[in-house]
């Protein structure tokens, strides 16, 4: 086998970049083997290696990590089945090598990207000082579990990530129902809501993201709102209680999830897209009509390739009046039209900013002191806005700032349901570069299969009716895996499903 030569090996698994001439032994932040791990540069399939013995299992939605020696049948995160989780081995926390004077570390936002960074610096440097700040009062909680909490599928108690001893236990600060004003790095110094001012060494933007409220006249009524908040779902619950009629505008991922949990409630729903299709972003097509028909059993209203004209009504809301002239009533109405990120502060400070913070590869800012991580990010020009990704950059970004010298490499966009009990999964791109790209699906059976192949390698997948493959694909793209023996054979899309999962991708 010829010897694989690289100064530098990016995990598979969340992003990693590890410095030197051999990977290691496993991966500090996601606890991935060796074999996960790829040359950096030019990534090539690694050599085989010993299965190491598995006790830990990683949900591939959340990435909530179960200990024991099988998965469980649900997440109890965001309830996704027993095939979504991969298997992980044991690992001890890494101690990083600290920076000097690193005492006080500032984390702005709670979010699973700012709760990932405060667990990680902690426990790279247990003495520095980690002060959270939560603009939201209450402790941090899921956001991806707000639409199983409207579908009633939890209680509102199964929302927080941790209890209230967490922060404490760690001796970490919560600041909880106050936002930050303003930050200086060159003081490093953060003015808060309250008037108080917090000092900082480091300071990570795990701010996240606002929902985005397209500009539609009367958008401004009462009873229009958006689903980003625990405030948020209760507004819609207390409309579903008073019987209104419930219209979702924006058929995308949170679009979708929303009108499925208001379905599930209550029968039934609306649901708006503009484009021809569901989830544009994440689907072609075919899959998006196939996904429609599946929605619409459940009692969705769906109408794509609608344009909204206006919110009517006179204080609140009455209905939503349609490009085409007519007009849907309406009670409540839930824009789920996308996010945008969190980026004033950024701004107001002079850090550079484009649709995020712009990082480098260790998540650091434009200023040295300060680091960004999740939905307020954008590392190579990619703005993730997913669960997964926030969680593995919150935890590179906090292993950094407390005196660590973690990478982080990118991630294939990964993309599945977790309500409407429809197994969906859409991984990398989607559409074709231009016509030397390969394209292989296959619909029978009440499965959807699509793979997109560049140069031999997988670069895209849908997975829609069985997403037994998503993991092995995820890999599989990840780790630019050579499959030209496979294509070779002129398989079918299922064949192609049934090779991933056989091989772990």
């Amino acid at each position: 086998m010829t010897e694989i030569l690289a100064s530098a090996w990016r995990c598979s698994g969340c992003g990693y970049v590890h410095r030197g001439p051999e990977p290691p032994n496993v991966c500090p932040v996601c606890g991935a083997p060796k074999e996960a791990f790829q040359p950096f540069e030019e990534p090539k399939p690694a050599p085989a290696q010993a299965a190491p013995r598995i006790e830990r299992f990683v949900c591939s939605v959340c990435g909530h990590v179960h200990e024991g020696g099988e998965p469980p049948e649900h997440c109890p995160v965001c309830g996704a089945a027993r095939h979504m989780f991969q298997p992980a081995p044991t690992a001890a926390t890494p101690q990083l090598a600290g920076a000097k004077g690193i005492d006080r570390l500032l984390i702005v936002g709670a979010g699973i990207a700012g709760i990932a960074a405060a667990e990680a610096a902690h426990d790279v440097s247990p003495s520095t000082r980690i002060a959270l700040v939560s603009r939201e009062a209450g402790l941090p909680y899921y956001r991806l579990n707000l639409t199983r909490y409207l579908a009633g599928e939890i209680e509102a108690d199964s929302l927080p990530m941790h209890p209230a001893a967490w922060c404490e236990e760690r001796g970490i600060r919560l600041l909880a129902g106050i936002g930050v004003e303003k930050i200086d790095p060159e003081a490093r110094t953060a003015t808060l809501s309250d008037g108080s001012v917090e000092s900082f060494d480091r300071l990570i933007l795990a701010c996240g993201s606002h929902a985005f409220m397209p500009p539609f006249p009367g958008a401004e009524k009462k009873g229009v709102g958006v689903l980003r908040t625990i405030d948020d779902t209760e507004a819609v619950l207390e409309a579903i209680r008073r019987g209104d009629e419930c219209v979702c505008i924006g058929g995308g991922i949170l679009g979708l999830e929303t009108a499925g949990a208001i379905a599930r409630r209550v029968g039934r729903a609306t649901l708006l897209e503009s484009h021809g299709w569901l989830m544009p972003r994440q689907l072609n097509r075919r899959g998006g009509e196939i996904l429609a028909r599946t929605v619409k059993e459940m009692g969705i209203d769906l109408r794509s390739g609608v344009e909204v004209g206006e919110i009517v009504g006179a204080e609140r809301v009455e209905g939503v009046r349609l490009v085409s002239g007519e007009t849907i009533a309406a009670g409540r109405v839930v824009v789920t039209a996308g996010v945008r990120s969190n980026t004033f502060l950024a701004r107001e400070a002079k850090l550079e900013v484009d649709r995020g913070v712009v990082v480098d590869n260790r998540l650091r800012a434009s200023h040295e002191a300060v680091y960004a991580a999740g939905d307020a990010a954008e590392h190579n020009g990619v703005v993730y806005g997913i669960w997964p990704a926030s969680q593995y950059q919150g935890t590179i970004a906090g292993m950094n700032a407390a005196g660590g010298s973690a990478e982080f490499g990118g991630l294939a966009r990964t993309n599945t349901l977790k309500v409407l009990g429809i197994d969906l999964a859409s991984v990398g791109e989607i559409e074709a570069a231009d016509g030397s790209d390969r394209v292989i699906e296959q619909e029978s059976a009440g499965r959807y299969f699509r793979f997109l192949f560049r140069d031999n390698c997988l670069r895209g997948a849908i997975l829609l009716g069985d997403i037994g493959a998503t993991a092995p694909a995820t890999h599989a793209i990840e780790n630019r895996t050579d499959l030209s023996a496979l294509l070779a054979s002129r398989p079918a899309a299922a064949e192609v499903a049934e090779h991933l999962s056989s091989r772990g991708g």
